[in-house]
């Protein structure tokens, strides 16, 4: 999820939630899955970067001082995988001196531009093989990072196996033949290495919040695949999200579908290749629900189906304390999870779930909404996470991830009080086997 949240897209959040329409009739029909509920408690992608910076994190008599050591205290309490956010940036950058990070993209201060690099994705990938834990990548298919609200394109600079695919082209002047031959190469690298590397892989998550496009393909970028789709207004997706859903069949999600479709054939293409197995293999892309109506999310996980991608997991982002288009947002999550079980016929997957356990501040001085009778305090923070999944494993909800369990900068969100670099688990964590088997 991004950072912040754009003032433009809050104000017109807070402004719909008074028109939307929140309380359509669901049945909710219990749909208990076959497979184990994943529960994604997982290293952060900062927080490799924490470690460095001298962190630690304590657990009851747990110490963690290693990244290693603090996915094992997951596993111990019922996590079932890691996660990874790869971008296609390659190589971390420094300055001159070669210790500090660079963290500029084009002369601009870029908080991700070290964070999801392929070379961290590799890093994560041999901790879980060291821990024979299975990994969740997500193939963001951007330069350094995307979201619901920041679509940006990929580079390959740093590969030139494919950026000679691009015959000297930028990004933005590729037809949607040659995007696709591109991603599929790309796709085919990244997991190749990542097996090559030990990486145990059930579940592949492709873009993050791509509810308005993928690898730079959607809403106000510049592209020959579709040329409309430059300058675009914020405002015209989130009304689109709200109120012409049709314009986003037509004019962006079968776009984003064909470039999906690619990167997951290359990925393919990468199993076979290796002679390994992949009929276990699913797929999932997610997407944020504080700006789409429930009719829009069935939306474009049907219409990527039809346009070529088919998903075997639906994903989404709930985050019921940020503003949303949704006064009720337990109604939210269950009318959604439960539409796409049935009239698609899938599972839901909990990609990024937080919680506050008091005030947030900063750029996240939004998300200060409550749910129903939880408080922001660390009970409540711990009893909304219990309650959805306990009603997830019985209404076809795959799995969750709490998002960035063990990041500062995460404020009341994280599942660690902090104090001079030192994290300290909340009840959240501290009980969180006890929490999960409810």
């Amino acid at each position: 999820m991004r950072r912040s949240i754009n003032v433009l897209c809050t104000l017109f959040i807070a402004l719909m939630s008074a028109f939307c329409c929140t309380s359509c009739e669901v049945e909710e029909t219990p749909v208990v899955l076959d497979e184990p509920f994943r529960v994604a408690l997982s290293l952060s992608p900062f927080s490799l970067n924490q470690f460095n910076d001298g962190y630690s994190f304590t657990v009851g008599e747990k110490t963690a001082t290693t990244p290693a050591e603090l996915q094992s205290i997951y596993r111990d309490l019922g996590s079932t995988e890691m996660f990874v956010r790869i971008a296609t940036k390659r190589h971390k950058t420094y300055q001159a001196d070669g210790v500090t990070l660079d963290n500029t993209v084009d002369g601009v201060e870029d908080e991700n531009a070290n964070v999801h690099t392929f070379d961290q994705g590799i890093e994560l990938c041999k901790i879980a093989a060291e821990l024979n834990i299975p990994i969740n990548p997500e193939v963001m298919g951007a330069y350094t990072y995307m979201d619901m609200d920041r679509l940006q394109a990929p580079r390959f600079e740093e590969y030139p196996e494919f950026y000679a695919l691009q015959n000297g082209k930028d990004w933005s002047e590729l037809t949607m033949d040659e995007v696709c031959t591109v991603l599929r190469a790309y796709g085919a690298f990244v997991a190749e290495e990542l097996l090559k590397n030990g990486c145990t892989i059930h579940n592949w998550n492709l873009g993050n919040e791509a509810n308005f496009g993928f690898a730079g393909i959607g809403l106000g970028m510049k592209t020959a695949v579709n040329p409309s789709l430059e300058n675009v207004l914020d405002m015209k997706k989130y009304v689109a999200s709200v109120f012409d859903v049709w314009w986003l069949k037509e004019n962006v999600w079968p776009y984003e579908a064909r470039a999906l479709a690619a990167t997951k054939e290359g990925i393919l293409s990468a199993y076979a290749k290796l002679g390994i197995d992949a009929s276990h293999v699913k797929f999932s892309t997610h997407i944020a629900t504080v700006v789409s109506a429930t009719r829009a999310s069935v939306s474009f996980f049907e219409t990527m189906a039809k346009n070529g991608y088919k998903m075997d997991v639906a994903g989404i982002s709930y985050y019921p304390s940020a503003p949303s288009m949704s006064l009720d947002k337990w109604e939210l999550l269950t009318r959604t999870v439960v539409r796409i079980n049935h009239e698609l016929g899938i599972p839901v997957f909990i990609a990024e779930f937080s919680y506050p356990s008091g005030a947030m501040d900063g750029p996240f001085a939004s998300w200060n909404k409550t749910l129903d009778d939880y408080k922001h305090t660390e009970q409540g923070q711990a009893d909304v996470y219990a309650d959805v999944i306990s009603w997830g494993k019985q209404h076809g909800l795959a799995g969750i991830r709490y998002w960035a369990p063990d990041y500062e900068g995460w404020y009341a969100m994280s599942m660690f009080e902090f104090n001079q670099k030192r994290g300290t688990a909340k009840t959240i964590l501290a009980n969180h086997k006890q929490l999960i088997e409810q």
